[in-house]
């Protein structure tokens, strides 16, 4: 049974109160039929060879799986009355889409966010400058790295590096697809523990895709800090390992990236 539970990323406080201490990432992607069912107080998980094995949801943090996955309506509702995330990803490794567990009480930064994508006709223009900040903490983040590896950027490469990502978003893609499904699941993870909407549609009609924007700052960092990881992914478990170590080191970058997001909408509302 191909099922891969790596230890947990660092959690904060709050979320260690709700999760075991040792809590992990359930990844179900194998590539043979699974069937996921439930007790009361755990998945239960079935290959196609009939071997069962049981993960207790005081222990699982989120799901990532495949179309391989064959999920029971107990399975579903077991995950959402427990605040756990589940992403699915396509056969290439992309996200297909998420399941989103309601939060009854959301934090400060959901309402700030919620009342100025309804009130602001301004927020999405702020939005997209909070945007350009954070790619550049990102490239910030990587010449740093760069320097204290003793490869440090020069000036040109970091023109160019700040004209391609910061101004017009685009980085070179060198790590596989897999990967991105990955960030994309994590990224889902923290924005339900916070009740933050993956979406949102602005006063004046135009979105903020919020989860898919945090999803591409985490995607350009990883690729950006590829180096020879590059070309060593072949295999699910490869993946999630090597997905696993990188998000072990870099845990706090997306808590960054909302914190500042917080302070930009806390700003914006009191103006």
């Amino acid at each position: 049974m191909t099922i891969h539970s790596p230890r947990p990323i660092p959690a904060t406080a709050a979320r260690l109160a709700q999760r075991a201490a040792d809590a992990r990432s359930l990844y179900l992607m194998s590539p043979h039929p699974l069937r996921v069912t439930s007790t009361g107080e755990a998945l239960v998980v079935r290959d196609h060879e009939g071997q069962v094995v049981r993960f207790p949801v005081a222990r699982v943090l989120r799901v990532v799986c495949t179309d391989t996955a064959e999920w029971s309506g107990a399975a579903l509702v077991l995950c959402q009355q427990r605040g756990i995330t589940i992403t699915w990803l396509d056969g290439h490794g992309e996200a297909l889409g998420h399941l989103w567990p309601t939060r009854s009480r959301p934090v400060d930064l959901a309402e700030a966010l919620g009342a100025l994508a309804s009130e602001s006709a301004d927020w999405s223009a702020s939005y997209d400058n909070w945007l350009r900040h954070q790619r550049l903490h990102v490239l910030q983040h990587w010449a740093g790295e760069r320097a204290r590896a003793g490869q440090p950027v020069h000036a040109p490469e970091w023109e160019q590096a700040k004209r391609q990502y910061v101004y017009l978003g685009q980085t070179a893609d060198v790590l596989p697809p897999v990967l991105h499904g990955m960030a994309a699941a994590l990224v889902a993870a923290r924005l339900a523990e916070c009740g933050v909407l993956p979406h949102y549609w602005c006063a004046v009609g135009e979105p903020v895709a919020l989860a898919q924007d945090l999803t591409r700052l985490v995607w350009a960092e990883m690729n950006l800090g590829a180096g020879a990881l590059a070309a060593a992914v072949e295999q699910p478990r490869e993946a999630v390992a090597i997905f696993e170590r990188w998000s072990v080191t870099r845990a706090g970058a997306i808590h960054a990236h909302l914190a500042n997001l917080r302070a930009h909408a806390l700003r914006e509302l009191a103006v």
